[in-house]
């Protein structure tokens, strides 16, 4: 590689080999495979105190060159802005990688089950299953010279009959470990009610999904990013050792989980990724850093640097004390399965709105007495937090569109949320 350090002051360089598979499956057979393949070199250089990033596709020489060059002569026109990078070689790698997570043939096959078990209660399905692996490597000004390959499989399925619908996904980094079988979950909730009736809008006891809570999480996590509380885009500002969760709810950040699919060896900057405490006993503990981040605020960086702003890996909420059976025995109110199109009005109060998306229903006594429908979540993040009263032993790998990063999530039950008609 060219000497950087011959024009900046700093720089890292990382650059990034994926292969992705995609089998996509609609009215119950497959019907696209796919398959992508990038090379990007990611730069970050810093110049007198000013940074420019870079991104070039299938670098070579003459590319790296020119890129280099015009970084140099725009650097000129840029306020500064600080940049810090850590050194951290304390790395743990017993994160689990699988290359059939590539093979079309098993692929297929798990595509295919998934779609038999969808159909052994419902009447049509559409899905998704994809398997990627990445190997990433990275240098920096600091000496840091590391490589890291990674491997995920993700399967997302919908299951139709008459007018219900039901969503189930399996997530690992190992193929053999996506679980086909959610197929038939989903199945058998969208085959349990025929019949969905509006509810009043109101305060209802609520039991959440490990789908439809790790929603709300994921969001939770973007929010304990210094630069999230830093730009006024987190409610957890000026919260820190305060109280923002029931006791019952711990919640970490692990990018060393064994089979979290997010998991990484180092973060943007090279240091070493770790498990990091959130929110402890509902007391906030720490937020996500980066070296710059973790500068401003006089700690250590967490490993979880986005040279910008950091990024959570895979999220932890630690499990209950509750069987799921036990946690939707309990409910006198609403069983939500999933939730979508989550938005908030107000990022530093944690207000927002959110869709229950397909099946969910009404309890009383912990049995389901029909369906509901049109309804919406239209509450705070924090209170929603503070009123959860029960979490299940159970615990579940959720990713999908509207779950960005990974969540280890268990099902919860919430008082008094707040609930608006459609």
């Amino acid at each position: 590689m060219i000497n950087l350090l011959d024009k900046f002051d700093k720089f890292i360089a990382r650059e990034i080999e994926r292969r992705s598979k995609q089998i996509r499956f609609y009215k119950n057979r497959i019907e696209v495979i796919k398959e992508w393949k990038i090379k990007v070199l990611e730069l970050t250089l810093s110049k007198n105190g000013k940074v420019v990033g870079i991104s070039i596709e299938n670098a070579n020489r003459d590319k790296l060159e020119k890129a280099i060059e015009n970084a140099d002569k725009v650097m000129k026109y840029l306020s500064p802005i600080p940049l810090e990078i850590g050194v951290d070689e304390n790395y743990i790698n017993k994160k689990t990688f699988d290359k059939n997570v590539l093979d079309n043939e098993k692929l297929l096959s798990k595509a295919e089950e998934a779609i038999n078990y969808a159909l052994e209660k419902g009447k049509e399905t559409a899905g998704t299953l994809y398997g990627i692996v990445e190997k990433i490597k990275i240098w920096n000004s600091e000496g840091i010279e590391q490589s890291d390959r990674n491997s995920m499989a993700y399967l997302s399925i919908r299951v139709f009959k008459e007018n219900s619908s039901a969503h189930e996904v399996s997530c690992s980094r190992k193929l053999e470990k996506i679980d086909e079988k959610v197929g038939r979950y989903a199945g058998e909730l969208a085959n349990m009610t025929k019949e969905a009736k509006k509810v009043k809008e109101g305060t209802y006891d609520v039991v959440l999904s490990p789908l439809a809570f790790s929603n709300l999480i994921s969001y939770f996590s973007s929010f304990s990013s210094a630069f999230a509380v830093d730009a006024g885009f987190s409610f957890l500002k000026n919260k820190m050792g305060k109280k923002v969760a029931n006791e019952c709810i711990s919640i970490r950040d692990s990018g060393i989980e064994r089979d979290g699919i997010f998991s990484r060896k180092f973060d943007d900057e090279g240091v070493a990724t770790r498990e990091t405490s959130i929110v402890e006993n509902g007391i906030l503990k720490n937020y996500l850093h980066n070296s710059t981040t973790a500068k401003k605020y006089g700690v250590k960086t967490t490993g979880n640097a986005g040279i910008i702003s950091p990024v959570s890996w895979n999220t932890l909420v630690m499990p209950g004390d509750y069987n799921k059976e036990e946690v939707i025995d309990e409910i006198n109110g609403l069983i939500i399965t999933n939730l979508w199109y989550t938005r908030f009005h107000n990022y530093m109060t944690g207000d927002f709105s959110t869709v229950a998306r397909d099946i969910a229903f009404y309890a009383k006594n912990g049995e389901i007495l029909h369906a509901v429908k049109g309804i919406r979540i239209s509450d705070n993040l924090e209170r929603i937090l503070k009123n959860i009263v029960a979490l299940s032993k159970e615990v579940k790998q959720i990713y999908w569109w509207e779950t960005e990063n990974p969540v280890f999530c268990p099902y919860a039950m919430v008082r008094n949320a707040r609930i608006t008609t459609a």
